[in-house]
């Protein structure tokens, strides 16, 4: 039985001892810390006001790279924004977008050519810090991170934790929401759930999911005249919501590639060959057969599944959130209730992370202590992460309270989207963040979650260096696209496939990486002994 008090405790000690994958690294003072408040070093009594002593009043360049695409009044926004970084910290900010559908080609083009830019966002389930960090693409803020203490502080132990990489801090966290919940719930409109007969989630029953679904999809093509699927958030992400229904949970599969299977005893095992994958397999392909599944699932633009969403036609899903009863009573003008459920809802939530958005600097930085004083900058108040993330007030938005925000029909472009907002998802604090003055309480609940009933993975503050079977890792993520994903999704059957997909695998570097990834999982379990202690415990009462 462990609470969050000792929970955070013992991560603390974690991130004071030096990894013995660091061969060497530097002595840290930590403070217990809750909330907001986190650690501070001995080297960070050196003050904010005798780091600016240093600056020559030149303004840098501070060119953000993030996925996506740029707002449509993006130009009026970031003058203003300049305008106060100009004056406050001699920054000047450019923010380089990278469409979706471009993004992991481009990205690995930008870190392997070396093209200049200073703040990268990481984000762990898609391209995580160790990846980067191994291609030399980002660098060490342990130098750097002294001169910022009031930065350090406005975030935990815990959230630190999730930045290190061979025992150094390699990024700053973006704590933009709760992520005890991230990863095994389920959205789906509860107004249509009751209309077709389910006034409860069917939690217990993987059958009455799918006969619920089905339902609802029939129900939701009369209403809208679109076919509702069941979607992933990304095509790599794993089916963490049917995991809650087996009797081997808890345990947590690594998202980005969904090749390692993390047992709370610490065994890692190759997912691909599991008998949970197998499960998996086999209720997707019974979806799929029934055509809860997109045909297209693994062509289509991610964005399809959110357009299709907004008009009311989606099935019960992992991903979307409560806040789309606005966005769909706003689009279809349908007067619905998007709710969160949990199979087997006695279970306890899976910790899997400390944190999962990241804002690393780039090793290709013209001056790399500028992402840190911006960061620095944009933390420092409520009025500079307002305006960066919202724009102009009173031009992009207007505040309501001190958390809540409206946007007339002059505020938003075309498309209907906000004319000027850039994603708190990637730079965004959670004490600071702003949510639509329509978005139901459900939505806030959802984003600021806390568990009380919950296991720790042993695999959440450990962060792999994949630089020693980079090759391996290139192959697989080739392989897995052909040879898994239609397994994954139930467009092929299973026993009739995953043989030749494992030798595929295999022939890959399938054994070598896991190999690896055991080995470096082994030493950090070797040098860093509490994990166990608080990897298998619950805070269930």
């Amino acid at each position: 039985m462990k609470n969050m008090k000792r929970f955070s405790a013992i991560l603390m000690s974690l991130v004071m001892m030096t990894s013995v994958l660091a061969g060497c690294g530097n002595s840290t003072e930590k403070k217990e810390s809750s909330g907001a408040e986190s650690t501070s070093t001995d080297s960070s009594k050196v003050s904010e006001a005798e780091s600016k002593e240093t600056d020559s009043g030149e303004v840098k360049k501070l060119r953000i790279v993030q996925p996506g695409n740029l707002p449509a009044d993006y130009e009026t926004g970031i003058a203003k924004i300049n305008e106060k970084l100009k004056a406050d910290v001699s920054l000047e900010a450019e923010v380089i977008r990278i469409p979706w559908d471009a993004y992991a080609e481009r990205l690995n083009l930008m870190l392997t050519t070396g093209e200049p830019f200073e703040l990268l966002h990481v984000m762990q389930d898609v391209k995580n810090l160790s990846a980067i960090a191994g291609m030399d693409a980002i660098i060490s803020l342990e130098d750097l991170l002294p001169k910022y203490p009031d930065l350090v502080g406005r975030f935990t132990d815990l959230e630190w934790a999730g930045t290190l990489y061979k025992g150094e801090r390699y990024a700053v966290p973006a704590s933009w929401r709760s992520f005890d919940n991230t990863m095994s719930y389920i959205e789906a409109r509860t107004d249509v759930m009751k209309a077709v007969g389910y006034e409860e989630f069917p939690d217990d029953s993987v059958e009455n999911f799918i006969d619920l679904s089905k339902k609802m999809q029939s129900y939701i093509l009369e209403e809208t005249e679109m076919k509702g699927y069941n979607w992933m958030h990304q095509n790599q992400d794993t089916a963490h919501w049917l995991h809650r229904t087996y009797d081997s949970y808890p345990f947590y599969v690594e998202n980005s590639l969904g090749i390692v299977l993390s047992r709370q005893d610490g065994t890692i095992d190759s997912f691909y060959e599991s008998d949970e994958f197998k499960n998996d397999a086999n209720t997707y392909y019974e979806m799929y057969q029934a055509g809860l599944i997109n045909p297209d699932v693994l062509n289509l633009d991610s964005q399809v599944k959110y357009d299709q969403a907004k008009l009311g036609a989606f099935l019960p899903s992992q991903t979307f959130d409560p806040n789309y009863t606005v966005t769909i009573k706003t689009e279809a003008g349908i007067d619905t209730e998007v709710n969160t459920y949990k199979m087997a809802a006695d279970k306890p939530e899976m910790v899997y992370t400390f944190v999962q958005n990241l804002n690393a600097i780039s090793s290709t930085a013209e001056d790399p202590e500028s992402g840190l004083k911006f960061l620095n900058w944009l933390y420092d108040s409520k009025e500079n992460h307002d305006l960066f993330h919202y724009g102009i007030e009173g031009v992009h938005y207007n505040a309501v309270a001190d958390d809540r925000l409206e946007r007339t029909d002059d505020m938003k472009a075309d498309d209907g989207n906000p004319k000027f907002q850039l994603d708190t998802w990637m730079t965004g604090y959670m004490p600071y963040i702003r949510y639509d003055a329509k978005s139901p309480d459900a939505h806030i609940d959802f984003m600021t979650y806390k568990a009380d009933n919950y296991v720790v993975s042993p695999i959440a503050g450990f962060i792999f260096d994949s630089s020693p079977v980079s090759s391996e890792l290139t192959n697989l993520q080739t392989e897995i696209i052909a040879s898994i994903y239609p397994i994954k999704f139930g467009m092929v059957s299973y026993e009739e496939n995953i043989g030749t997909a494992i030798e595929k695998l295999k022939a890959a570097g399938l054994d070598r990486y896991l190999e690896e990834y055991r080995n470096q999982f082994n030493a950090y379990l070797e040098a860093n002994p509490q994990v166990m202690e608080m990897a298998p415990g619950s805070s269930a009462k």
